[in-house]
């Protein structure tokens, strides 16, 4: 597969001894989070509580959890034969497993991660929502591990960091879609997410891991007929199985690790409530038997059953290749409830206090616009395909810009930035509620969304990437380096940080 790296850049610091500032830069990120220091984000980020361990049933998937404030984690990434139902085909995993296993830590903790890299392509980690430093060992794009090498991730999470689901998963440019539909990623979970809002607490959870593998090139019959090449499934598997109480509430903690499908979740006969998104409290959801999620998205979804009985659970709306109808329509599994039938009521839930930063003061204002070129199969930035090489924004740490986000093209594109969550104020110039923050948003087609973002968390100093999250337009240039800069201070850590 064709793979374009970054080109190193020293800038001004090309008269300094290059091993010297690697080595700098290397030990930065972990020296200031061990020394600490207040987060400047303040949009309603209250410090994580001290909770015991959320109880949650991760249906199958192993778990490495920290231990005594560290993650000590080896995730090695190889492929592997992909077998769900009755159907086998080509993936990946880390450590032998479809979804990824399930990495389990606390606000404030060290993550030491050794990655090993079994494929054939490089590779790298993304820790997709969190608000942790972009240099060195850290969340850092331009890492790059090569076939048979390996990396050593080392950066702590901030004390006040959010709780809540977030997830891992490979980013190498013009890679990250193959690799993540075959299987590279998995949910990283900060403990303590039902302690943030009230009603949550002593809930039974569910995680449920959303996959979707796709290849209209597949020849198996099971695969090209009945599926039309696509696969989704649940926690790796093809029959995923809950049980709930009559009237019992459940609180079901949802990833969608596809690399370019919405899910529409549809369980007929069901009550669901989002209450979270993208690791972050919701309000204002009304109770439905569906809810949407876009790719890398994350929903927090109270679910209840007010009668016994079988309940199905679907993947609605899959796109098809061909004229089977039914295959639109995908089980995933099923919930079971059982027990006398009781009048049952929601459970009475309350939100923390977050702010509306459309009060705030908007130091600048930019235009993002999506554009694509199918002819010859390329997308675009502000009419740029991406550089790794090139900074394209620029903005001082303090800052609270307004971006527009336009989509010019007939596609559905999705806006993702790195180490950040916004506020979305405007979807086609109408107005839209504050319900809480996300770090993902759809933007429709010949349409345009408002967001506000707040570059103030010391924590997120250096260079980090804006996206459209559908990686298949992302893998084609649909994707943008920009650096936050302390005023004042010359960056000299984009080195990249190879070992």
């Amino acid at each position: 597969m064709p793979f374009e790296g970054p080109q190193r850049r020293f800038g001004f610091a090309a008269i300094l001894d290059a091993r010297a500032i690697r080595a700098l830069c290397l030990a930065l990120p972990l020296a200031a989070a061990v020394v600490g220091g207040a987060a400047l984000f303040h949009a309603g980020a209250n410090k994580a509580p001290q909770v015991a361990n959320d109880t949650i049933d991760l249906g199958g998937l192993p778990e490495i959890r920290s231990r005594n404030g560290v993650l000590n984690a080896t995730l090695v990434a190889a492929p592997m034969l992909v077998r769900i139902g009755n159907v086998t085909f080509p993936g990946a995993g880390f450590n032998g497993v479809y979804g990824g296993p399930v990495l389990r830590v606390h606000p404030g903790d060290r993550i030491r991660i050794h990655l090993v890299n079994h494929m054939n392509d490089a590779i790298n980690l993304h820790f997709h929502g969190l608000r942790v430093t972009p240099l060195g060992r850290g969340d850092n794009m331009h890492i790059l591990v090569p076939p048979g090498d390996s990396f050593d991730y080392d950066f702590r999470l901030p004390a006040d960091h959010p709780p809540g689901l977030f997830w891992y998963h490979d980013h190498a440019h013009r890679a990250a879609e193959p690799h993540v539909m075959a299987g590279l990623s998995g949910a990283f979970l900060i403990e303590g997410f039902a302690a943030r809002i009230g009603g949550l607490a002593g809930m039974p959870q569910e995680l449920l891991v959303l996959k979707d593998w796709q290849n209209n090139d597949c020849t198996s019959p099971e695969l090209k007929h009945a599926l039309h090449c696509r696969v989704i499934s649940i926690n790796g598997g093809g029959d995923w199985h809950d049980s709930l109480a009559t009237g019992e509430s459940q609180l079901w903690r949802v990833s969608n690790q596809g690399a370019n499908l919405v899910m529409h979740i549809a369980a007929p006969g069901l009550s669901m409530r989002i209450v979270g998104r993208d690791s972050m409290p919701a309000s204002g959801a009304p109770e439905a038997s569906t809810f949407d999620i876009m790719p890398a998205s994350r929903v927090d979804v109270v679910v209840r059953a007010d009668a016994p009985g079988n309940y199905p659970v679907f993947a609605t709306g899959v796109p098809t290749t061909g004229p089977a109808g039914f295959s639109v329509r995908r089980p995933l599994g099923s919930v079971t409830v059982t027990g006398k039938s009781v009048a049952s009521a929601a459970p009475r839930l309350s939100f923390p206090h977050e702010q509306d930063m459309r009060a705030w003061h908007i130091d600048a204002r930019r235009a993002i616009v999506f554009s694509e070129n199918l002819a010859i199969n390329e997308f675009y930035v502000n009419g740029a395909k991406f550089d790794p090489a090139r900074t394209d924004v620029r903005t001082p740490l303090g800052n609270v810009e307004e971006w527009t986000i336009k989509n010019v093209t007939d596609d559905f594109h999705e806006f993702h930035i790195h180490q950040l969550s916004y506020q979305v104020t405007e979807v086609n110039g109408v107005a839209q509620p504050f319900t809480g923050y996300v770090d993902d948003v759809k933007v429709p087609a010949h349409g345009e969304v408002k967001v506000i973002i707040p570059f103030t968390d010391q924590n997120i100093v250096g260079h980090l990437m804006f996206h459209c999250h559908v990686l298949n337009h992302e893998d084609r240039g649909m994707m943008t380096m920009m650096e936050v800069y302390r005023p004042g201070i010359p960056h000299i850590c984009k080195v990249p940080a190879t070992q």
